[in-house]
């Protein structure tokens, strides 16, 4: 391992100008499902709670509610400063997308219950090249690899990816020093930890995560927009203790193009949300619990 990128995987990780919330900070009643208003715009999927935290971070006007078929969803809005806002919702998976609980499954779940335009994978995961990227830059799928796949972005999500990081400030009180990036074109392997074999297959991926295949599985079969925008909190084969100080960094960061790119709501006004009569064709449809 060179000697510099040691000394930045131990270095200490640049002050975040975000607070987070805590888990004990999050809504402790839920308004029943009939007094939630649907549909929603985007859907927000993370795995665990540090990713989770960084977006409810960016929610306005959050509150959650419960539907039997999804468990607890919580909603808020983003938007612009002339009182344009998206509805967002935000929502929990594990981490193996195959799984009941996965990404596929939850997202398949929300997809059915809410329609919404687009989701987003958003959290933190490993880089695989560190003369591409650096802890605390942030890499949004412009291709995803699974076993199975390699896949583009869905269309309209290809044509606003190249933009993402306009006019996005990095959320750190010493952004200018730090210097880090949203790699927009970045090549993100979606496959299960230690799979060494794919890594070496695949030599043009930048970053590795787990839940972004099950997330494209759902959404390609409903015909819904997605995306995997993930922040670098660690770099396979390296010491994972870097992780424990880095993963806060990758989540919020990750967070903030998110939220970057649904203050302007305009973009999306023209976006369908997902067409219920799809679903109904295939008789999976159960839009009111």
């Amino acid at each position: 391992m060179p000697r510099e990128t040691t000394s930045v995987q131990n270095a200490s990780p640049p002050e975040l100008n975000v607070t987070l919330p805590l888990m004990s900070d999050l809504p402790e009643t839920s308004f029943t499902w009939n007094d939630v208003e649907l549909l929603v715009d985007i859907l927000l999927l993370t795995v665990e709670d540090c990713e989770f935290l960084s977006c409810f971070a960016y929610l306005r006007e959050p509150f959650k509610s419960y539907h039997i078929s999804t468990g607890p969803v919580y909603f808020g809005c983003m938007g612009d400063d002339q009182g344009k806002k998206m509805k967002i919702v935000l929502m929990r998976c594990c981490k193996v997308p195959g799984v009941p609980g996965g990404s596929l499954s939850v997202s398949k779940d929300a997809i059915l219950l809410l329609r919404p335009k687009a989701i987003f994978s958003v959290g933190a995961c490993s880089g695989l090249n560190n003369k591409k990227v650096k802890l605390g830059d942030v890499v949004v799928s412009a291709k995803l690899i699974t076993a199975a796949h390699k896949t583009p972005p869905s269309r309209d999500i290809g044509k606003l990816i190249k933009h993402v990081a306009d006019g996005w400030k990095a959320p750190l009180q010493n952004a200018d020093e730090y210097n880090a990036k949203v790699h927009c074109d970045g090549v993100v392997l979606s496959i299960l930890e230690a799979n060494r074999d794919m890594i070496r297959k695949h030599p043009e991926a930048i970053a590795v995560e787990m839940e972004g295949g099950g997330v494209y599985a759902a959404a390609h079969d409903f015909k819904t927009e997605w995306v995997v925008v993930k922040g670098i909190k660690d770099f396979v084969d390296e010491m994972k203790s870097s992780s424990k100080k880095w993963k806060r960094i990758a989540c919020v960061m990750a967070a903030s193009v998110v939220a970057n790119i649904l203050n302007d709501p305009v973009i999306f006004q023209d976006w369908p949300h997902f067409n219920a009569g799809i679903a109904s064709s295939l008789n999976l449809v159960f839009l009111q619990g």
